[in-house]
């Protein structure tokens, strides 16, 4: 009777816990795919890349998804693209908004040239014989097979060189062409004027002398052609009358 009695307690025991192990892991495996991302929306892209970022975050928990991870995730597969926003729309659906980053200015190369973006990324290359602009010519050689498509380009004059185009740009002056001649010249050429930029003098310095020049262009109380900011106080040259 004592074994009976044995027997039943740990067969019950033994059957609840089987049958609690297999709920609980039906249950486990139910949240899991409930929360596995079936739909990405995606807002600022073309419709073609709507199918790549599903294939990107398809099958990945909603639970865990972290927006550090979502960002390193979309800048290694896109380098060129920005994730401006994320979050998640419970249970499987992560919504997006990107912002895809546009040529700022294109490279010599040896043949052709390339376009970068405003933080130095290679966006596209080409080997046409159209001139784009603005285009840098670049005292070195750049070899056009040395990057590929969502590389950072290795020069940090070329790096300095997109700064001071997007300076001229946020006040209002347009670069066509950008000549750096050497180490510490720098040349960016607009419709208004000319501008020798220093690598060695600090941005925020050069920054400051232009905003104040460019303030007295605007305002009528000078008209340059050249202006060169590679000595301690800039060289202005005056328009022809």
């Amino acid at each position: 009777m004592q074994h009976k009695s044995l027997f039943k307690k740990y067969f019950i025991s033994s059957l609840l816990f089987f049958v609690g192990s297999f709920i609980g892991f039906f249950l486990l495996l139910h949240v899991h795919n409930t929360f596995q991302i079936q739909n990405v929306e995606v807002i600022g892209v073309s419709r073609e890349k709507y199918a790549l970022f599903l294939i990107l975050f398809k099958g990945i928990s909603t639970l865990t998804l972290q927006p550090e991870e979502i960002n390193k995730m979309v800048h290694l597969r896109f380098p060129t693209i920005i994730v401006k926003e994320s979050h998640v729309k419970f249970p499987n659906t992560l919504v997006l908004v990107v912002e895809e980053e546009k040529p700022l200015a294109y490279l010599k190369t040896d043949y052709g040239y390339m376009a970068l973006s405003k933080n130095g990324i290679v966006i596209m290359k080409d080997r046409s014989s159209e001139i784009p602009h603005p285009l840098i010519n670049f005292y070195q050689v750049v070899h056009h097979s040395e990057y590929q498509t969502g590389q950072y380009i290795g020069f940090t004059t070329i790096k300095k060189a997109l700064i001071f185009i997007t300076l001229l740009m946020d006040e209002g002056y347009t670069t066509e062409t950008v000549a750096i001649d050497s180490v510490d010249m720098i040349a960016c050429k607009t419709r208004g004027f000319e501008v020798v930029f220093s690598q060695s003098r600090s941005l925020e310095s050069q920054s400051y002398e232009v905003r104040q020049i460019i303030r007295q262009i605007k305002v009528g109380a000078l008209s340059i052609e050249h202006l060169d900011l590679r000595f301690d106080k800039p060289v202005v040259q005056l328009q022809k009358k």
